[in-house]
């Protein structure tokens, strides 16, 4: 049988060139535009998880701040501090903020931090919301003291950077009446806290509302 002479050397490698294909330029293009457009996804969804991030941490300390007020005010005493009305000799003293010496009463006195102890003006003359105001609701238009509270750091690591928390917290504190005969003496308080933050490039509002009853007897 007559077995065909084997190619020699330089054809063999001829063949595993040619077999051998590079990219067009089209299909190098094609791949760096489909990798940009995977990396911008990632992008666009970690700078939305860093915005809702910021912003949940933000209403996190908002709250907490405002809780510690209300824990507060169900301590004080009923008749002398929910509200006071006297003048207080520490107000300058112990109040951080600017202004301190122009809050009249009535006003309920607490503290916000071991450091901060601040002078809230109320409103004793009914008025209060009976459902959260809206996002651009003003002390001026509900009628009501306007008391600004901040702004305060929520980072205290050294190097880093966050957005600072102002509050502006509205405050109304109504005497219920004894209208059954079975329940007296009950106060109720409404607090409305607003606070402004950057979300990228705008600058957002958030408002909310605690609502709670304050007894002579719970103390």
């Amino acid at each position: 049988m007559h077995t065909a002479p084997s190619p020699a050397p330089a054809a063999r490698t001829v063949c595993r060139f040619r077999s051998t294909r590079a990219l067009t330029l089209v299909e190098t293009m094609f791949a760096m535009t489909l990798m940009a457009t995977t990396l911008l996804g990632f992008l666009g969804a970690f700078i939305q998880s860093r915005r809702v991030t910021e912003s949940s941490v933000l209403h996190a300390a908002a709250t907490s701040l405002v809780y510690g007020i209300v824990e507060q005010i169900k301590t004080f005493d009923y008749t002398a501090l929910v509200p006071s009305t006297s003048t207080d000799p520490d107000q300058t003293t112990y109040d951080a903020f600017p202004g301190a010496s122009s809050k009249a009463a009535p006003y309920i006195r607490v503290r916000l931090n071991q450091d901060q102890v601040t002078w809230l003006q109320c409103k004793t003359a009914g008025g209060a919301p009976t459902s959260r105001p809206s996002e651009s609701a003003t002390a001026a238009s509900l009628d009501v003291p306007d008391n600004i509270v901040g702004p305060l750091s929520l980072s205290s690591v050294s190097g880093t950077s966050s957005q600072p928390l102002t509050l502006h917290v509205w405050v109304w504190i109504d005497e219920i009446p004894d209208v059954s005969r079975d329940v007296s003496e009950v106060k109720k308080i409404t607090i409305v806290y607003s606070y402004s933050y950057v979300d990228g490039a705008r600058t957002r509002t958030a408002i909310d509302r605690e609502v709670f009853l304050r007894t002579r007897y719970d103390q």
